[in-house]
């Protein structure tokens, strides 16, 4: 059936970088626009950028952004006849998509009956495999009993990877090692398929231990006609979420990458779809890399993440494709007209702390600068954030995406690095410095990774204790911030030598500097000496020489009031770290006491709690409380065996980071 309907008004049923991008395609197309926003972002980018925008009270994804009647109202009341999904939250739910298309809007993307057999990954594999196209061993049928799945785990062969039937984006994942441990990745995994899917059954695949990600582009119209845009690679992974990707795959044969697209392209001829999607496929590479080891993994019905890598290697605008669809024409380019031209990467900026296992973070962008386009001309960056935006605990904490495009794969990859050189984050713990290590690290640069090779090799990317200069420069920085060398402090007091004592890294350290001539200092600590000449400081920046060695140190300074301690932030080329400089004033006994038997909120987030009681036993290891926090579930364990003395939260009640939870007492 032809649909002959335009677009007259366009409800973006999103927020951040992803539904800034669609509201710039919508203008490019005169195609008005309407923001939703939650409370948190009352002041977001994305709500600034539409033509109009409308509030859904709350902060919680459920009351917000996945309030389904709530966006329908808002599409009734002020006149929109069409709604653009964007990537997660409501973009593959099939019970929208048909209240959807009861109120006879336009969906940008599929029809509901394709977005719920695709949905649902345990049907998407029975229909792949009736089309002839390879899937991934294992179990994706109905029985969900926890003892039936557990017997076919065992027959399957261990490790396993139980992921949820619904949804995508890492959510609701777990690998099963042994059978011992089946039971309680079962009951995360569920659990947390619940949480973002509102269904909590799963399937279970063979888990490929070196595996690589890659996936197809693919688009359909309302006529039949369907193309792909070649390939794409999100190996580099960290908890199942990607943070690096690009297009076209490494070390991919011309054959395997033409065999990829027409299974693609067969899979979708294969059902009546219409619009923008994936095909993903996963690669056991333990054998080397060949088309009779790469399976259907799962299809997602909407746009991804990481489609900008796609467009710039085939120079087109997937979402104004997707609008050009929805609008009932028939495919902009046919597949001979679809050109494979250099290579693209996409890294994600996120909020986390790689140190704390990817924890996600919360809190003020109190400094965000991204460099000039005139600067990086071979680079975009998407976002959603400026600085001042609180990233909150509620969504996804992703900053921005940047991305690059090169004549080859080795100068995309330079044009990337050169660009996360100037991007400065301060006021929250990002993933910038593992981005910078990540693309010099000779397996990267050789296109020899697999999913797990962050997580297996995490002592390499974390970081590590920063070079002395770097600690001597930034001692320098804030003996500078405070006594200005142009108030010529020496002159007023002359001390041989200045103390100034430092936190770096949770760690104290005393400095020591003296001033040996016009611009020429002398830095110790740590029996260490260094002498810097040449000492210059403009527009947050110091520049300095040890030898012939040029050094240069960009910075941030924030005082927080509430304590009186000066935070800086120090940005080199190759990290990013913090110091602060505590206020002398300030009382030992307010802060936070280290207590060996209780337990503190990792991060802000909402409190679970499931037949917790004062008196209860518990044994190490024993999972006490979950927080869900960023979409995510995390387990807080009991560090010893003990009764629960004290318990501070109840069960839905939201917490800040370092928030007490509850104490233990040992066991008598």
């Amino acid at each position: 059936m032809i649909n002959n309907k335009k677009i007259k008004k366009l409800l973006i049923a999103n927020r951040g970088e992803i539904a800034c991008k669609i509201i710039r395609c919508a203008k490019n197309l005169n195609i008005p626009t309407i923001a939703i926003y939650s409370n948190e972002d009352a002041n977001s980018l994305h709500v600034q950028l539409a033509d109009e925008a409308v509030n859904i009270p709350g902060s919680l994804i459920s009351e917000t952004y996945m309030n389904g009647s709530a966006i329908i109202n808002i599409c009734k009341k002020f006149k929109a006849n069409a709604i653009h999904p964007g990537y997660g939250l409501l973009s593959e739910n099939a019970e929208f998509v048909k209240i959807v298309e009861k109120n006879k809007l336009i969906f940008i993307g599929p029809n509901s009956t394709i977005i719920k057999n695709m949905g649902e990954k345990d049907k998407a594999k029975l229909i792949m495999e009736k089309a002839g196209i390879p899937v991934i061993p294992g179990y994706h049928g109905e029985n969900q009993n926890k003892n039936f799945l557990q017997k076919k785990a065992n027959e399957i062969g261990y490790p396993v990877l139980i992921k949820a039937r619904s949804g995508g984006g890492g959510r609701g994942m777990r690998v099963a090692h042994n059978k011992e441990n089946f039971f309680s990745a079962l009951g995360e995994a569920s659990s947390e398929a619940q949480t973002n899917f509102n269904d909590k059954n799963i399937l279970i695949e063979k888990y490929i231990s070196k595996a690589r990600h890659i996936e197809v582009q693919i688009f359909s119209d309302q006529y039949g006609n369907v193309v792909h845009f070649f390939d794409r690679d999100c190996t580099l992974q960290r908890r199942q979420q990607k943070i690096i990707e690009e297009a076209p795959s490494p070390k991919l044969s011309g054959d395997v990458r033409k065999f990829l697209g027409n299974l693609a392209v067969n899979a979708l001829k294969s059902i009546d779809y219409q619009g923008a999607g994936t095909i993903e496929f996963i690669a056991d590479t333990a054998d080397g890399l060949n088309k009779n080891k790469i399976y259907f993994m799962e299809m997602n019905t909407r746009i991804q993440v990481e489609h900008p890598v796609t467009e710039k290697i085939t120079s087109t605008n997937l979402i104004e494709w997707q609008l050009h669809i929805a609008n009932g024409l028939k495919l902009p380019k046919s597949q001979n007209e679809i050109n494979l031209n250099g290579w693209s990467l996409e890294a994600r900026l996120y909020a986390e702390d790689i140190n704390k296992n990817f924890l996600p973070q919360s809190g003020h962008l109190r400094h965000l600068k991204f460099p000039k386009n005139y600067d990086h001309p071979n680079c975009i960056i998407d976002t959603g954030n400026k600085k001042g935006d609180f990233i909150s605990p509620y969504y996804d904490p992703m900053i921005a995406k940047i991305i690059s495009h090169g004549k080859n794969r080795k100068e995309a990859i330079n044009h990337l690095r050169n660009c996360l050189f100037d991007i400065e984050v301060a006021g929250i713990t990002t993933n910038l410095n593992l981005l910078k290590k990540l693309l010099k690290n000779n397996h990267f640069m050789e296109g020899d990774i697999y999913t797990k090779f962050v997580e297996n090799n995490i002592e390499e990317f974390t970081d590590k204790d920063i070079e002395p200069q770097l600690k001597a420069l930034a001692s320098l920085i804030i003996f500078n911030n405070l006594t200005p060398l142009q108030q010529n402090y020496w002159y007023s007091w002359k001390p041989a030598t200045y103390p100034i004592n430092i936190t770096i890294g949770q760690k104290l350290t005393s400095f020591f500097i003296t001033k040996t001539s016009n611009k020429n200092f002398e830095v110790a600590f740590n029996h260490q000496d260094f002498y810097f000449s040449s000492v210059s400081f403009l527009n947050s920046t110091l520049t300095a020489k040890i030898k012939n060695k040029n050094f240069e140190v960009k910075f941030n300074v924030f005082k927080d009031k509430s304590t009186g301690n000066k935070n800086f932030t120090f940005f080199s080329k190759e990290i990013t770290f913090d110091a602060v400089l505590k206020n002398s004033l300030t009382q030992i006994s307010n802060e936070q006491s280290n207590y060996e038997d209780s337990i503190f909120a990792p991060m802000h987030g909402v409190i679970k709690i499931n037949n917790l009681k004062v008196k209860n036993r518990v044994k190490k290891g024993d999972v006490l409380l979950k927080l869900e926090a960023m979409k995510m579930e995390y387990s807080l364990i009991a560090p010893r065996d003990g009764i629960i003395k004290e318990i501070f939260c109840k069960n839905g009640e939201q917490v800040t980071e370092n928030s007490m939870l509850l104490n233990l007492q040992k066991v008598k």
